[in-house]
């Protein structure tokens, strides 16, 4: 199973550049070393049975191909222009896979973490206000990748949490988080697929997220995911 060490090994490679980075860095990893630690506890029997979850934090886009071509139902895909592109969301994925098949991987839960909004910072700063920032944009590529892996699975195991002064509640920009999420609601977890849409579940308000709420929101969406494949 995935394990303590093999987090920060990842965490080592990946040096943040700014205070505001360390923060959200570090949230974010200590909320998913306690997932990880949940998981294993939750699922002791899961490498007797053949599986065992990875962690990492980048994934080749290549391999999200391959894991849609597995499903042997899509026939088109264009070529890729670089073998080594990557998707990399901020808090990393938690992959399932078995021992007896190299090809099977499962995404058990996908987590980005993104921070906008500095104009309260700058007011008290004595400084203009800058227009909002395009965090939010920034998800788009990532959701749209997940989104088409997982076509033919009923789940959709990814997880935004956002804060900021931009995300204060009543803000036009929560308009364009809800209309990323299919006009589905924020703050509230989706794993399962609605009504033929991909609801996932999208956490943003002003302040910031604490590594117990993030673990509280990770771990629920991990295990419905696992047991989904599994039972």
């Amino acid at each position: 199973m995935a394990t303590s060490d093999q987090l920060r090994e990842n965490k080592e490679q990946h040096k943040p550049k700014n205070t505001d980075s360390i923060i959200d860095d570090r949230l974010a990893s200590d909320a998913m070393e306690r997932t990880i630690r949940y998981i294993n506890e939750r699922f002791p029997d899961l490498e007797r049975d053949g599986y065992y979850i990875d962690y990492q934090q980048t994934v080749l886009l290549a391999d999200l191909v391959a894991v849609i071509k597995g499903y042997e139902k899509r026939v088109e895909y264009a070529t890729l222009n670089n073998k080594d592109a990557f998707m990399s969301p901020d808090g990393g994925l938690l992959i399932l896979k078995k021992k007896s098949d190299k090809t099977y991987q499962r995404l058990v839960l996908v987590v980005e973490m993104k921070r906008q909004g500095t104009n309260d910072r700058r007011e008290k700063e004595g400084k203009k206000k800058q227009a909002q920032g395009n965090a939010v944009e920034r998800l788009g590529k990532n959701l749209i990748g997940i989104r088409s892996t997982l076509q033919y699975e009923n789940i959709t195991p990814f997880v935004c949490f956002g804060w900021g002064v931009d995300f204060v509640e009543g803000s036009s920009i929560l308009d364009r988080i809800i209309t990323m999420n299919e006009f589905y609601d924020l703050n509230k977890i989706y794993v399962f697929k609605k009504d033929g849409y991909s609801p996932v579940s999208m956490f943003f308000r002003k302040e910031q997220w604490s590594v117990e709420e993030l673990f509280e929101v990770m771990k629920e969406i991990a295990e419905t995911s696992i047991r989904n494949y599994i039972h």
